[in-house]
């Protein structure tokens, strides 16, 4: 078995786990602004928004499931993202653009 196929298989099965826990919880949608990124833990201060039924208006340090958003992000930013209920990771995060108009 190569290492590539060994790591697959080691792998695939965590992360099917963690979709179908996922996929039982109720997601909702987050905004927030960027006030610190730590990259190095993969990790985020946000001044999150109100999110109703999940967790009020409030300021804290969330990990992020994807480290991608460091090549891009910076503090400051409106951020989008999705968060599942028991859980306080920032999913699919993206950055919200200025809207121009107001």
């Amino acid at each position: 078995m190569t290492r590539r196929t060994f790591a697959t298989a080691a792998i695939l099965p965590a992360f099917t786990a963690l979709l179908r826990a996922q996929g039982n919880k109720k997601s909702y949608t987050f905004h927030g602004k960027v006030e610190s990124l730590d990259a190095a833990s993969k990790s985020m201060t946000v001044n999150g928004e109100k999110v109703e039924g999940w967790m009020g208006a409030m300021t804290m340090k969330y990990e992020v499931d994807n480290a991608d958003v460091f090549k891009t992000a910076k503090v400051g930013d409106t951020i989008e993202a999705t968060v599942y209920d028991g859980d306080f990771k920032l999913y699919k995060v993206h950055i919200v653009k200025p809207d121009k108009n107001k």
